[in-house]
């Protein structure tokens, strides 16, 4: 039967794929380069591109693993899987190989989508290319049985608290939990436009695509980030809402001409802690700052302060989004600082297994996380750092073993160990300690050639030996002593 285009309170992303079509059809709904589909344009073509994966292989309930940095094929496939009610895993392209097939295992991936060549997948995994979104004639799907909709999603390849892949799976039912709860939030709008510069194998840049959608307002996609055009399509394209980790910002404000642009009304900044004098430079500039906390197994934004000064106090994120609930992992009265738990329909189905079963991480509902933080009176939360290592670098969470595996193949390189710096831009600047007989000239070469740069130290360090404790293990306490000291 088709779907239906009314939407109830409780509608999933399908549902809203056909009503947009439906009350907002001329509208614009996806903007690439020359590429613009309306939300009639774009139904259609979610539909051929659900045709293709199905062709290809993938049924509806099963995982496609996708490996590219074109956003375009990154929105095609999300479009597809969502009409297909398949769960989309994008992977970050720099990440290692050994790192993607744990992935791809996790999830019981057997069809991974990518534009990489020479990639390595393990023998049950089959590549397929952009071709399969190439129409030929093929007919396009037009309908689906009752409960379509209830078996898509996204799975978000994270590092969690321990370094090691873990996939976290929303389904369908988390990611319209956590639209409904950012719109509350920030108020979007049918006709809005919303710039997507950030990376789309993360949260934050693919939360934006269902935000839009369920609302009817346009995704103006933006490849990678380039300051000086991201600011001429602010300006050109009418863009409402904004998101940004904190060097995004800034670096927009050293090039923004003539005040903001009258049409700007949510600057949504996150990923990381912002340090107050750059949000008070946005702010006393006009900037209509939204400070933003969250993370993947929270389905994006779990509190936003979007007050008159937002990211003045350091670590006050304002007061959790509705429907969440947020406790601290000690007991005590109001104020008491400990590790943040929440639960809500928002929160994550659970981290991902080859049966894709729910609940793995979660402890009756509830998410541990990794931050510090305590709630005030009024309900709101402020962060007070990091319960474990885990570095937050422009918005990406960056583990020290993940980096220090790669360094530690460095031709003279004895031993390595990384923290991280505070820094007003980056959140964490990634500080290399290193001991062995390469010259720090020659290593600072290696790392430019081999790692990403999110990944890449800026500080490096040299030591005769690295502080251990009996048991050989490096005392990173003893590191930042150090560092702090300098």
């Amino acid at each position: 039967m088709p779907i239906s285009a009314a939407v109830s309170r409780n509608a999933l992303p399908l549902d809203w794929l056909y009503a947009r079509d439906g009350d907002h059809p001329a509208v614009t709904a996806l903007r690439w380069g020359g590429e613009r589909l309306d939300f009639t344009r774009l139904r259609a073509a979610a539909e051929g591109w659900a045709a293709g994966l199905l062709e290809a292989g993938l049924a509806p309930g099963q995982v496609l693993g996708l490996l590219t940095d074109d956003p375009w094929l990154t929105a095609r496939a999300l479009y597809g899987t969502l009409r297909l009610d398949a769960l989309l895993l994008p992977l970050d392209p720099g990440m290692t190989e050994g790192r993607c097939s744990s992935l791809l295992a996790q999830a019981g991936c057997t069809l991974l989508l990518t534009d990489q060549e020479a990639v390595l997948v393990p023998a049950e995994v089959h590549t397929i290319s952009s071709a399969v979104f190439q129409q030929n004639g093929r007919a396009p799907l037009h309908a689906q049985p009752d409960g379509a909709g209830e078996r898509g999603g996204l799975i978000i390849a994270t590092s969690g608290t321990t370094g090691a892949p873990k996939g976290v799976m929303l389904l369908a039912a988390n990611l319209a939990a956590s639209v409904r709860a950012s719109r509350r939030r920030l108020s979007l709008h049918a006709g809005d436009c919303w710039l997507n510069c950030l990376p789309l194998w993360h949260i934050g840049g693919l939360a934006i695509f269902y935000r839009c959608l369920e609302a009817g307002a346009s995704v103006l996609l933006h490849g990678g980030f380039d300051t000086e055009q991201a600011w001429a399509e602010i300006r050109q394209w009418g863009v409402t809402h904004l998101s940004l980790v904190p060097p995004m910002l800034s670096n927009l404000l050293d090039v923004a001409e003539g005040g903001v642009p009258e049409r700007l009304r949510v600057v949504l900044v996150g990923g990381g802690p912002l340090d107050p004098g750059l949000a008070g430079r946005a702010l006393d500039a006009g900037w209509p700052l939204c400070v933003s906390y969250g993370m993947s197994e929270t389905g994006s934004q779990l509190a936003t302060d979007c007050s008159g000064d937002a990211g003045r106090v350091p670590g006050r994120v304002g007061r959790p989004l509705a429907g969440f609930e947020v406790r601290s992992s000690r007991r005590g009265t109001g104020g008491v600082v400990g590790r943040i738990r929440v639960r809500g329909p928002a929160v994550m189905a659970g981290y991902v297994n080859p049966e894709l079963r729910p609940g793995d991480g979660l402890e009756q509902g509830w998410f541990e996380t990794g931050d510090r933080g305590r709630l005030d009176q009024e309900g709101g939360l402020t962060l007070m750092g990091r319960a474990d290592e885990l570095l937050v670098s422009a918005g990406k969470n960056i583990h020290p073993v993940e980096v220090e595996s790669r360094v530690a193949v460095c031709p003279g390189v004895r031993e390595v160990a990384v923290c991280g710096q505070k820094d007003s831009l980056w959140g964490d600047r990634l500080v290399l300690f290193y001991s062995g007989s390469v010259d720090e000239g020659v290593l600072a070469q290696w790392l430019r050639r081999n790692l990403p740069g999110a990944l890449r130290p800026r500080t490096l360090i040299r030591l005769e030996a690295l502080p251990r404790n009996p048991l050989g293990k490096v005392q990173r306490d003893a590191l930042r002593r150090l560092l702090r000291s300098s």
